[in-house]
């Protein structure tokens, strides 16, 4: 499953310039990586897991927008979120 948000604000990820990012369900192995990294720092470890999901570095999530962040937060949340009532989709 996927997610793909569309950004207020065009934003540079991996050399190219885009308006949408598509964020993939995360595995044990993305949460494991991230929680290494970032060790008890929460936002760290979301940034982490963002750009696993994504496919970019957690440094190109810094020209995000607070708003387009938000919208990836939203994402994120459909993505691990059961709960049909939140936007989650059920499996």
């Amino acid at each position: 499953m996927n997610q793909t948000v569309k950004l207020t604000s065009a934003i540079t990820l991996n050399g190219v310039k885009t308006d949408t990012m598509t964020m993939r369900e995360p595995t044990v192995g993305d949460q494991l990586s991230a929680r290494k990294v970032a060790g008890a720092d929460d936002g760290e470890y979301e940034l982490h897991m963002f750009a696993s999901v994504l496919g970019c570095a957690p440094s190109d999530l810094h020209q995000l927008t607070m708003f387009d962040y938000a919208e990836l937060q939203k994402a994120w949340f459909r993505l691990v979120s059961r709960d049909e009532s939140a936007g989650g989709e059920p499996r």
